[in-house]
């Protein structure tokens, strides 16, 4: 028979004082429930700390993909806009991007006080060439026009644009009337020299231009320097054709800074120019 009397000696005590027995008792509970407790606690923090490392985790590899995604849509963006704002046929610039660009070349050359140039460009007799030849050739002799002009552009912000039909504008920013002049004959030269590759052979090609520069006054606008290098456009035509003519930016006496337009008797036919 097992012997219980160490048990009972070591209990003894508790038997004897009621008050310690719950003492020890209560202690006990407490100290295992705060053993529970903290085992609880370590383990929730350890699962917080797991589950912050796994979400951080997320949300740098969720804005990494967000970050590529709108990086791409930017870069779509991008070239669609570019694409917008060329012209199919020549591959220049087309009127769309002409619009805003000397809008905003404009603006620039009143903050900074420089001129800006505009160059109206046309080919010569470019109706006959369609008809004679057909409009095969008439398109290879506006792509050939329009990229001789680039490869004589030498600044990224010079540009050429196909304003319609057979005319090309040219915006020049920083660029006063001894250079747009000196540039506008350049390509003129150019072009005159050296014939275009066409389906039906070379074919010999000129071109009239008309400048104006200027610095961008406050009550100017776009059509200003349209006007201006229109006109001196309409006296190359009519002074003979393969010519650059310039229109005299307004002196300080002229009003408001308006460039001068006042137009030159009679109009060109459609079928001469």
């Amino acid at each position: 028979m097992p012997d219980f009397q160490p048990v009972l000696f070591f209990f003894s005590p508790l038997l004897q004082f009621p008050w310690l027995f719950i003492f020890v008792t209560s202690l006990s509970i407490s100290i295992g429930a705060a053993l529970c407790a903290l085992v609880v606690y370590r383990k929730q923090l350890i699962w917080q700390r797991e589950t912050a490392e796994r979400l951080e985790d997320s949300i740098q590899s969720r804005t990494l993909e967000l970050q590529v995604a709108l990086t791409e849509l930017g870069e779509k963006n991008r070239a669609l806009e570019e694409q917008n704002t060329l012209d199919a046929l020549s591959g220049v610039r087309n009127r769309a991007y002409f619009d805003k660009k000397i809008q905003a070349e404009m603006k620039r050359s009143r903050r900074e006080q420089r001129p800006l140039a505009l160059v109206m460009l046309d080919i010569d007799h470019f109706k006959q060439i369609n008809d004679q030849h057909g409009h095969l050739a008439g398109d290879a002799v506006i792509r050939g026009v329009a990229q001789r002009i680039q490869s004589l552009l030498k600044r990224s912000s010079d540009h050429v644009c196909r304003y319609g039909g057979e005319e090309f504008a040219l915006i020049l920013p920083n660029t006063d009337a001894d250079g747009v002049v000196a540039l506008a004959e350049q390509i003129r030269q150019s072009i005159a020299d050296t014939p275009f590759d066409t389906e039906i052979g070379a074919l010999s090609v000129r071109i009239s231009a008309g400048c104006y520069a200027a610095i961008a006054e406050s009550a100017m606008v776009s059509s200003n320097y349209i006007q201006a290098a229109d006109e001196a456009l309409y006296r190359a035509k009519h002074g003979g054709r393969n010519q650059v003519q310039l229109t005299p930016a307004p002196s300080a006496e002229t009003a408001a800074g308006q460039p001068v337009t006042e137009p030159t008797e009679g109009t060109a036919d459609e079928s001469e120019l």
